[in-house]
């Protein structure tokens, strides 16, 4: 958790008191999801490659 905590501080910038207190939190979450922010992440990224897709096809 520590060695993770450093690289993505670094890929966005910012600083943490407390990595763990951060974590038990998103542990603890039982309403919403748990990986929020990974999963809008990955329907973002999703639909970009739908829509290059489909731009390419259209080129052909």
């Amino acid at each position: 958790l520590k060695e993770m905590e450093v690289w993505v501080y670094r890929l966005f910038g910012i600083e943490s008191k407390d990595c763990y207190r951060f974590y038990v939190s998103i542990r603890n979450r039982k309403r919403d999801s748990r990986t929020a922010f990974l999963d809008h992440l990955k329907d973002k990224l999703l639909e970009k490659m739908q829509r290059d897709d489909r731009r390419e096809m259209q080129r052909k």
